[in-house]
């Protein structure tokens, strides 16, 4: 089961439920709330969301922070947070924000990397470790140089930061970390040694299909990845 199609079962909501994808880059996992739910994106990057309007114009797209949503309080029935709290700058006004917007009662699906045994792994963290800032940053996304760290958690970490908004309901957590080293290696060739912009968005798919397809093996708690789901107090 790939990752958009778990966080659309987890978030087991009526059809035609408003959802958000917060931090929907180009669409990419917003489409497959459809048809089933009402789809709503929103992304810091302003050249993503026209990517998304154009790829996926049966949803709403808005462009802003994820501490800023467009939105009226409780509007949303579920959120999807998917692969964005490791990045964003204040995780508690982002949490804080998702919280106003969700109705009480609403679902909230959250996945972050797992600070298992192999969070060392993290091609983002060590690219930045080798070079610091003398090289180009180790990706595109605009939050970077303000929160230059990808982060991991464990379940405890993440509930203790959600636990006086939201209730946890279940966690799971899947793949290895296999494709870190993938990406290490397309970060170190395409950015760091020969900074070719066009030729590591390419490569990068290499990266992005290995991802997906170990994101498949379901593992135990010490898996790279953990997805959990929220009720809104």
């Amino acid at each position: 089961m790939s990752r958009w199609s778990r966080a659309a079962r987890l978030l087991d909501l009526p059809s035609r439920s408003r959802v958000l994808d917060l931090g929907c880059a180009f669409g990419f996992g917003t489409r497959r709330l459809l048809p089933k739910y009402s789809a709503f994106g929103h992304d810091l990057s302003a050249a993503y969301i026209e990517r998304a309007r154009q790829s996926v114009p049966q949803a709403a797209f808005t462009n802003g922070s994820a501490e800023n949503i467009p939105y009226p309080d409780g509007f949303f029935d579920g959120v999807l947070l998917l692969d964005v709290l490791e990045h964003v700058p204040d995780e508690e006004a982002t949490l804080k924000e998702v919280h106003r917007v969700l109705r009480p009662g609403g679902r909230l699906v959250v996945s972050v990397p797992n600070q298992g045994l192999l969070a060392g792994w993290d091609s983002l963290n060590l690219y930045r470790t080798i070079f610091g800032d003398r090289r180009p940053a180790p990706t595109d996304d605009p939050s970077w140089t303000t929160s230059p760290r990808h982060r991991h958690y464990s379940i405890e970490s993440l509930r203790a930061l959600v636990e006086d908004r939201f209730e946890i309901q279940a966690a799971q957590y899947t793949g290895l970390g296999l494709a870190e080293p993938i990406n290490l290696a397309l970060l170190l060739v395409f950015r760091a040694l020969f900074p070719f912009r066009f030729a590591y968005e390419t490569a990068q798919y290499v990266y992005f299909a290995a991802y997906l397809a170990e994101d498949r093996i379901v593992t135990g708690r010490y898996g790279y990845h953990m997805m959990a789901v929220f009720s809104r107090r």
